[in-house]
């Protein structure tokens, strides 16, 4: 054949081996969500599982390049391929199920090990080894084959987008694993043919201008480094939107494809545009990102904080990728410069995922390694900016009196407007000196030295939820996020991540529920229609929070609090800082682990109200509200027995999906949209606005609530799709595009 033929066959295999990669990632993850609680640390410590398989595919590729034979290796690879089929189609054995407590990831990590490891581990090979078998041909691109590099990065985008567009909503899981087994056996035939193609022979010489870089430790170090940042701030911005909005495959894909979509610029042919561009780019991007942190806490600039963020993670991740690109070897080190960057990427991942909950108290890893950023702009940045040459000759002029004395001038303002913002009480002060930084970052760019310390300071000083109003008397952070109590005049505050799930008053109102289940409101309603069957009735409530509505109860009722995160545990049942459960309900069972498992072994009709508010940060736990989820809702509800639930949430509207779900189950549907009465100098200052929902086995158990409570009924407002375990479309339910 001839080698003009080699490059379709073998862009043809890496394309498809990359799409099986990126497609099986969501996947895999989503069969682990319905078990680990929907949290958002289940993609990152998939993450950590995939790049630590990537590495160990490269580590593979890299030594049987160095050691055997072209003959030798495609054998060995084959059999491989072969031999891991064996472990397919992918599924989750029934029966597992995590541990109670801690120790969720390590968990997570051994499933996905035992049931996805090998067939991972010899796909994550093709990319290096490939490009090796391909640089050893006579092609005529032989000595430069990172341009494939690009090609199987656009395999993986392909599998990233046609994921949540068309795989996850028109295949079930199954169809899903049933397909994939069938690409991967594809894959087997076109590696054969691959193999077949290749020929040993003498290399070409490198042509003048390839790159020759000597590869020394200390390039080593950096290409490790490069590929350390883009893989940890990947990780770092994806949990920042999943906590907020939903841990499902829409919002963990995002990031992931900006990530892929810089490595196939960087590693192109022809790059859209020159890394000095990149540079200039991504330190002003980087002011803008300084500004959205300090008023990250503003509701209405919540959106566009996220769009920022997301596009500074693009021109950081491109930066740091075209830097690598720049400073490849070779290809007679090819597979080590592979080797390397995959080592970085799985750093990055064991730092976000692994160490980081460990050791940060605070999710402050994103900042953390995202402060780096400007002291990488500034280090590589040995020419002119590409875009801006303002102030240029001034400062040569001025050089060396500059390094002196006014660098350290204009470091001392940077760092004094930093100080001021922090110590301000008045958020409409803090708006402005957040503008003032930017403002003050963007005059002094082109000083890079300046620049980048105070643009570090700054993304290390402020971000997340900071208000020194608020006296911070606990934090603790693990597998499902940051929980921190807060105290101000004589009340307790409880925060998952930046979003309020609870509120007690410690004096004479101590025993009346705040925030979403004030007297009067949604919550309120649905406890009242409950006590009117009288009797002993049993309550399921999914999520604690701080256990407000334990204060809805009578002495009659007893209610089981199903809670999946300890921490929260700790905090609610410690009087020290909320008493709502020890003065309410004193005799309330707490079981820990997910609501939805630990319902299955609870005997059937046992509850008459389950009371759903499982949150974490604005997350949405996509497995409760599914139509499996509520067939084992069904099943623990007595005859006369209702669900409620709170699906108050800043950045997505449930009452339409939530509708559907109903009549296509033949149940009945009401909500209830509260607007909270607040009086200054009072209890009702902690009341806040709210949106339920409730579900009933019949109508008459909850028309009360229509007659007496002005619930409505959601129909022919807005149709959407109900959600089930294999399907589940955020968008559609996103308040943003309605």
């Amino acid at each position: 054949m001839k080698s003009n033929s080699l490059m379709p066959v073998f862009a043809a295999t890496l394309f498809i081996s990359a799409f099986l990669i990126f497609s099986v990632q969501p996947m895999a993850s989503k069969m682990l969500l319905p078990l680990l609680g929907g949290s958002p640390s289940v993609w990152n410590t998939a993450m950590v599982f995939f790049q630590a398989m990537l590495l160990g595919g490269y580590l593979y590729a890299h030594f049987i390049a160095r050691f055997l034979t072209l003959k030798v290796q495609g054998l060995i690879h084959i059999a491989l391929l072969v031999i891991f089929i064996f472990m397919l189609p992918l599924s989750i054995p029934s029966g597992t199920a995590p541990p109670d407590g801690n120790g969720q990831a390590l968990w997570q990590l051994g499933i996905m090990l035992s049931c996805l490891g090998g067939p991972f581990f010899i796909l994550a090979a093709s990319a290096p080894l490939f490009q090796h078998w391909f640089s050893a041909s006579n092609h005529k691109d032989a000595e430069n084959p990172y341009f494939l590099y690009a090609v199987s990065n656009a395999g993986s985008m392909g599998a990233l987008i046609s994921y949540p567009f068309a795989i996850e909503p028109l295949l079930s899981l199954r169809s899903q694993g049933d397909i994939w087994m069938a690409g991967y056996g594809l894959l087997i035939v076109l590696t054969a043919f691959c193999a077949f193609l290749i020929k040993e022979g003498k290399k070409p010489a490198l042509p003048m201008g390839a790159p020759q870089h000597d590869t020394t430790w200390t390039l080593k170090l950096i290409w490790i480094a490069l590929a350390f940042i883009p893989s940890s701030l990947m990780l770092g911005v994806t949990t920042m939107i999943t906590t907020d909005i939903a841990s499902v495959p829409m919002l963990w894909i995002i990031p992931l494809a900006i990530y892929l979509a810089t490595f196939i610029i960087a590693f192109s042919k022809k790059p859209l545009w020159q890394i000095e561009i990149t540079r200039e780019l991504t330190g002003y991007m980087l002011c803008l990102s300084v500004i959205m942190f300090l008023i990250g806490t503003f509701l209405m600039l919540k959106i566009m904080m996220i769009i920022v963020h997301l596009g500074t993670f693009f021109l950081c991740a491109l930066l740091c990728h075209q830097e690598l690109t720049r400073l490849k070897p070779d290809t007679k080190k090819l597979t080590e410069y592979f080797l390397l960057i995959s080592f970085g990427g799985v750093l990055g991942g064991i730092f976000n995922a692994l160490i980081a909950p460990l050791v940060l108290k605070s999710a402050i890893e994103y900042r953390l390694i995202l402060a780096l950023i400007p002291f990488v702009v500034w280090a590589v940045l040995a020419q002119k900016p590409a875009i801006t040459t303002r102030f240029n000759a001034i400062e040569d002029s001025l050089r060396p009196l500059k390094l002196k004395i006014i660098d350290a001038f204009m470091v001392a303002i940077g760092l004094g407007l930093c100080l001021v913002t922090y110590l301000s009480d008045s958020p409409s002060l803090q708006l402005i000196f957040a503008l003032a930084i930017g403002c003050y970052l963007f005059l002094v760019i082109q000083n890079r030295a300046v620049y980048a310390i105070v643009c570090a300071t700054a993304l290390l000083t402020f971000g997340g939820f900071w208000n020194k109003n608020l006296n911070l008397l606990s934090q603790d952070r693990n597998y499902f996020g940051v929980v921190r109590v807060y105290s101000k005049d004589n009340t307790n505050y409880l925060y998952h991540g930046t979003t309020l799930h609870g509120a007690q008053n410690r004096g004479e109102s101590e025993t009346t529920p705040t925030t979403y289940y004030s007297p009067g409101g949604p919550a309120s309603n649905a406890f009242e229609i409950l006590k009117k069957q009288g009797g002993n009735t049993h309550i399921a409530a999914l999520g604690l929070g701080v256990g407000s509505i334990s204060c809805h109860t009578t002495t009659e009722q007893q209610i089981d609090f199903f809670e999946i995160d300890q921490d929260i545990v700790d905090v609610a049942t410690d009087p020290e800082y909320f008493s709502y459960i020890s003065k309410c309900a004193p005799r309330a069972n707490i079981i820990l682990g997910d609501g939805r498992l630990k319902l299955t072994e609870v005997e059937d009709k046992k509850y008459d109200l389950i009371f759903l508010d499982a949150f974490s940060s604005d997350n949405i736990p996509v497995h409760l509200i599914t139509k499996e989820a509520f067939e084992i809702y069904l099943k623990k509800l007595s005859n006369n027995g209702f669900i409620a639930i709170n699906i108050s949430n800043r950045y997505l509207d449930l009452r339409p999906m939530l509708s559907s779900l109903a009549n296509d189950m033949g149940l009945t549907f009401y909500y209830k949209a509260h607007k909270a009465n607040t009086t200054a100098g009072n209890i009702s200052e902690l009341f806040t606005d709210s949106i339920y929902a409730v579900i009933a086995k019949r109508p008459e158990t909850v028309a009360d609530l229509v007659e007496k409570y002005d619930w409505k009924n959601y129909s022919g407002e807005r149709k959407v799709q109900a959600w089930t375990d294999d399907y589940a479309n955020i968008l559609t339910s996103m308040i943003i595009l309605q």
